[in-house]
């Protein structure tokens, strides 16, 4: 049987039942997986930086190599050009 989400009490929302102990760990559980959550996040905030680093440099060589090779081939048809004009005469 499926529960629809909108229909679902939010866990803060829902009265906890059981022992003292059973209240306690279930405390201790949220305590601890609100840590691992924290803890996942700055995980990913670090992977995010270190991921924006390297694709900046390497978006950086990738413009170098582009700019290279177009001074290259605007230097290349400037020969071309001349050795065209040459032969013409």
């Amino acid at each position: 049987m499926t529960i629809p989400a909108q229909n679902c009490t939010p866990l803060e929302d829902t009265p906890l039942v059981g022992t003292p102990a059973d209240l306690t760990t279930i405390t201790e559980l949220r305590a601890e997986l609100s840590q691992d959550v924290s803890a996942l996040n700055d995980e990913i905030g670090g992977f995010r930086r270190q991921s924006n680093d390297h694709f900046s440099k390497l978006r950086g060589q990738i413009q170098d190599q582009h700019h290279s090779v177009h001074r290259r081939l605007t230097d290349l048809a400037q020969v071309i050009e001349r050795l065209a004009k040459k032969l013409d005469t």
